[in-house]
C-alpha cells in the first residue's frame, strides 16, 4: 500500500498537509485472489494507511519552531549564526538572542515583558503535554511537556473503541440509516455463506447423480440471489454514503462551533496551523475510518463469524484446527501495534514541525528575499525534513509489520489445514465436496482477516486524529455567558473598572487593583510604557477575558452578568492589524453589521473617507479585497476597518494602536478621520504615540497595571516629574518605546 502523504497532528506548530486518497470500498463480495499479501486488492481493499511515528529527532526539530522571522533577521545580520544543514537547532535558537544583543541596537538589554495577547510567535506556548515545544533557556519549567505521550498496549488495542466513543454522540440522528446499512450487510454476508454450501451440494450430489434439473435449479437460485445481493449492495452503499457524510459533517460543525467559543487566550498560545490541522489532517484520517467501517470492519467481522460456524458444521475436528488462526494471528500485532501507534503519533508531530517552517517561510518571504536568507531557510527546512524522513521510515515499516505478521502466520496455518483436509479426503473420512467447501470458507475467513488487518492502520491513524480533535473539543471555554444572562441595556452613562486585578498567565498581575471611570461621550486616550496594561483594558471591556477580581461595569451593570453578544453589539473596534477577508469591499464592511443595507455600508465608507477610493475601482464596492487585504495600502486597510466598525453605529469606539503601524502623514490623516467619527461617541484610544492624543478630552496614564495620572495633554505636561511628561520628552527626543502590553 502506498503512503502518498501523511497527516499532521501536532507539535510546536501544526499545519495541514496533503493526504493520500481515501480507501476504496469493496464491490459486493468480490475477492481478488491475485492481490499480494499485505496489499490492497484492486476493487476492494481499503487503503491501508500508515500511521505516523514520533520522531526521534523531535526535540531538534522543535527548536526550529522557536526561530521566528525575527530570528531570521538576526541570523542575517550575524552570518556566523546561520545554521548549516543538520546543525543542532536548539543551539542556534539559544545563540540567536546572544547575537542580537551584540548588535548596535542592543546596547541596553530589552525589558522583560509580561505575557500578553500581542506577544510574538516566538513567545507563544502551545498547550497540551504532547505538543512539541521549542526549547528555551527561560522555559525550564516546561521540560516535562516535551516528553512524547504514547499509547500503551491496552490503548492501542482500544483504538477502535476510542474512535467509536468519539463518534457515538453523532449516531443518534442516523439510526434509521444505520439500520438499513445493517440489513444490507446481513444480506451480503448471507450470500457469501450460501456460495460454499452450494458448491458442496453441486460436487457431492448433483455431479455424482448427474441430475440436470438439480443443476439448473441450483444455478438459477444462485443467479437470482446474486442479482438480489447486487441490487441490495448498491442500495446499502448509497445509504452508507449518506450516513457517513452526515456524521462527518456533524463532527466538522462541532469543531467549528468550538473554535467560535474558545477564548482569545487559547489562540494567543496556539498556532493557526495547529487549529487548522483538526479540519484537514485529523478529519481526513477520521473520515477514512468512518467511511470504511461498514465494508472493512463490520462486513468482514460478520463473515468471519458466519465462516467459523460453517467450518464447525462441515467438520468440527478440522474446524478446531482452522480456528487456531485467531490466537496465533494476535501474537504479532500484540507486540508490534503499540510501537506502531507511537510511531504514528511521531510522524504527525514531525509533519507539524516541517509545515510550520514552510508556513513561516511563506509568510516571511519579503524578509527572506530582502536579507538573502534562502540558504538559511533551506537549512532549517532540511533539518525538519530529515526528522520527518526518519519518522516516516520507522512508521511505514512498523505498520507494514503489523499486517505482515498476520499474513505470514495465516500462510503456514493454511498449509497445515490443507494437508490435514487432503489426508481426510484421501482416506474417505470427508467428502470431496466438504473438503472443497471447507477450503472455500477458510479462504474466505483468511481474506476477511486480511481486510480487518488492513483496516487496523486506518483506525490507529484515526485514533490519533480523534485524540487531537478531542483536545480542541475539551478546551475549556473560560469566558462564557451565565445561564439566563440578560442583554445589556443601551449604553448611556459610564464605563467603570472597580478594583480590577487581572493576569494572563496566573503568575504576574497585569492590572493591579485598577479603578477608573470613563464617562459616556468622552474621547479618552490610554497611554503608558511597555507592559503597563493598555491593551488589557480593551480586552476586558470587550470581555475577551474576565478579571481575576474586581468588576468591569457599564452603567453600573457587571458586564460578566450580561450576554457577550449584546455587550459587543454596542462596540466598534479598530485594531493595529485589521483582518480583512477575501471577499468584496461591500461584504468586508457589512461584516460589522450583517443586516446593514448597501446604503448604510456606503455611508460608513464615506465616514471613514474610503468611499471615493472604492468607487474609483473597476468594480466599485464589488471589488475583491484579496486575502487579508494584502493588496491594499496600510491607510486603505485601516479606513476599511474603520468603516466596518462604524457600520455598527457603535456607542463605544475602541481603537487599539489603530495608527501605530502607519507613517506620520498617513497617521495624521487617519487621526483626523477618527476625530470626526468619534463625535457623539465614547472613544477609548490605546496608543503609545503621544502625538496622536494631544487633542483628546482626557488622557489616562498607566504604569505597572495602575492609573498614575489623568488629565488633558496640557494639564499633564505641567507636571514636571510626571510620567506622561517623561514619555513625551522621550518620544520627542527619538527614544520611542514602541510596544504594547
Amino acid at each position: 500500500m502506498s503512503d502518498d502523504t501523511k497527516k499532521t497532528v501536532k507539535g510546536g506548530q501544526e499545519q495541514p498537509v496533503a493526504r493520500k486518497p481515501a480507501a476504496p470500498k469493496r464491490a459486493g463480495s468480490a475477492r481478488s485472489d491475485d492481490a499480494p499479501q499485505g496489499k490492497t486488492p484492486a476493487a476492494k481493499a481499503p487503503t491501508a494507511k500508515k500511521s505516523s511515528p514520533k520522531s526521534a529527532d523531535a526535540r531538534t526539530a522543535d527548536a526550529a519552531a522557536a526561530l521566528t522571522p525575527a530570528a531570521v533577521a538576526v541570523a542575517s545580520l550575524h552570518p556566523d549564526m546561520a545554521p548549516k544543514a543538520g546543525a543542532p537547532l536548539a543551539a542556534m535558537a539559544a545563540a540567536a538572542p546572544a547575537a542580537s544583543m551584540a548588535g548596535p541596537a542592543a546596547t541596553t538589554p530589552a525589558k522583560a515583558e509580561p505575557p500578553n495577547p500581542g506577544a510574538t510567535e516566538s513567545s507563544r506556548k502551545t498547550p497540551a503535554k504532547e505538543r512539541a515545544r521549542a526549547k528555551d533557556d527561560d522555559d525550564e519549567d516546561e521540560d516535562d511537556d516535551n516528553i512524547p505521550v504514547n499509547y500503551t498496549a491496552t490503548e492501542a488495542v482500544g483504538a477502535l473503541r476510542s474512535v467509536y466513543n468519539f463518534t457515538r454522540p453523532f449516531l443518534g440522528p442516523q439510526r434509521w440509516g444505520i439500520f438499513l446499512v445493517s440489513i444490507g450487510l446481513i444480506v451480503e454476508m448471507a450470500f457469501n455463506v450460501l456460495m460454499p454450501l452450494a458448491l458442496k451440494y453441486l460436487i457431492d450430489e448433483v455431479f455424482d447423480d448427474g441430475d440436470r434439473s438439480q443443476l439448473v435449479f441450483i444455478l438459477t437460485v444462485l443467479g437470482v440471489t446474486g442479482l438480489i445481493t447486487s441490487v441490495v449492495a448498491i442500495w446499502y452503499e448509497w445509504q452508507d454514503a449518506k450516513v457517513t457524510a452526515a456524521i462527518t459533517t456533524d463532527v466538522r460543525k462541532n469543531l467549528f462551533d468550538q473554535i467560535q467559543n474558545l477564548p482569545v487566550s487559547f489562540y494567543n498560545k496556539s498556532r493557526k496551523g495547529e487549529v487548522l490541522s483538526r479540519f484537514s489532517n485529523d478529519m481526513i484520517t477520521y473520515e477514512e475510518a468512518v467511511i470504511n467501517v461498514a465494508n472493512w470492519g463490520v462486513l468482514p467481522l460478520l463473515e468471519i463469524t458466519a465462516g467459523i460456524a460453517l467450518l464447525l458444521f462441515l467438520n468440527w475436528q478440522l474446524g478446531l484446527v482452522a480456528l487456531l488462526i485467531f490466537p496465533i494471528v494476535l501474537i504479532g500485532p500484540k507486540i508490534i501495534t503499540p510501537r506502531a501507534v507511537s510511531a504514528s503519533y511521531g510522524v504527525k508531530q514531525a509533519q507539524a514541525g516541517e509545515l510550520g517552517v514552510v508556513q513561516e517561510n511563506v509568510g516571511a518571504q519579503t524578509v527572506v528575499k530582502a536579507f538573502g536568507l534562502q540558504g538559511i531557510s533551506r537549512g532549517w527546512f532540511l533539518v525538519r525534513n530529515h526528522s520527518l524522513r526518519s519518522a516516516q521510515q520507522r512508521s511505514t515499516f512498523l505498520n507494514t509489520m503489523v499486517e505482515r505478521s498476520i499474513t505470514i502466520t495465516v500462510l503456514w496455518l493454511h498449509l497445515l489445514v490443507l494437508a490435514i483436509g487432503a489426508y481426510l479426503t484421501f482416506n474417505g473420512i470427508i467428502s470431496v465436496g466438504t473438503f472443497v467447501a471447507f477450503e472455500s470458507v477458510f479462504w474466505e475467513i483468511t481474506y476477511n482477516i486480511n481486510h480487518l488487518t488492513q483496516y487496523i492502520p486506518v483506525v490507529i491513524d484515526a485514533s490519533g486524529g480523534v485524540r487531537h480533535m478531542n483536545e480542541l473539543l475539551n478546551e475549556p471555554i473560560r469566558v462564557s455567558d451565565k445561564p439566563g444572562a440578560p442583554d445589556l441595556a443601551k449604553f448611556e452613562k459610564e464605563i467603570a473598572f472597580e478594583n480590577v486585578k487581572f493576569s494572563y498567565d496566573g503568575l504576574q498581575n497585569h492590572l493591579r487593583g485598577l479603578s477608573v471611570t470613563i464617562p459616556a461621550g468622552r474621547r479618552v486616550a490610554i497611554v503608558g510604557p511597555s507592559g503597563a496594561g493598555k491593551s488589557t483594558i480593551l480586552n476586558l471591556v470587550l470581555r475577551l477575558y474576565d478579571p481575576k477580581s474586581g468588576r468591569v461595569t457599564i452603567d453600573g451593570v457587571n458586564i460578566a452578568d450580561v450576554t457577550r453578544d449584546s455587550l459587543r453589539a454596542q462596540m466598534g473596534v479598530v485594531f493595529q492589524e485589521n483582518m480583512l477577508f477575501n471577499t468584496t469591499f461591500r461584504e468586508n464592511i457589512r461584516l460589522g453589521n450583517p443586516g446593514a443595507s448597501d446604503a448604510e455600508v456606503e455611508a460608513a465608507a464615506r465616514q471613514a473617507e474610503i468611499h471615493k477610493f472604492i468607487m474609483g475601482l473597476p468594480h466599485g464596492y464589488d471589488t475583491m479585497v484579496g486575502e487579508r487585504g494584502d493588496t491594499l495600502s496600510g491607510s486603505q486597510r485601516q479606513r476599511t476597518a474603520i468603516a466596518r466598525a462604524l457600520v455598527r453605529n457603535p456607542a463605544i469606539l475602541l481603537l487599539d494602536e489603530a495608527t501605530s503601524a502607519l507613517d506620520q502623514t498617513t497617521e495624521a490623516a487617519i487621526n483626523k478621520t477618527l476625530k470626526k467619527v468619534g463625535r457623539g461617541r465614547t472613544v477609548l484610544f490605546i496608543t503609545h504615540r503621544l502625538t496622536s492624543v494631544t487633542d483628546m478630552d482626557e488622557i489616562i496614564v498607566l504604569s505597572q497595571g495602575k492609573m498614575v495620572e489623568r488629565g488633558t495633554h496640557d494639564e499633564l505636561m505641567k507636571k514636571r516629574s510626571g510620567l506622561y511628561r517623561k514619555l513625551w520628552e522621550d518620544q520627542m527626543n527619538g527614544d520611542d518605546d514602541e510596544d504594547d502590553d
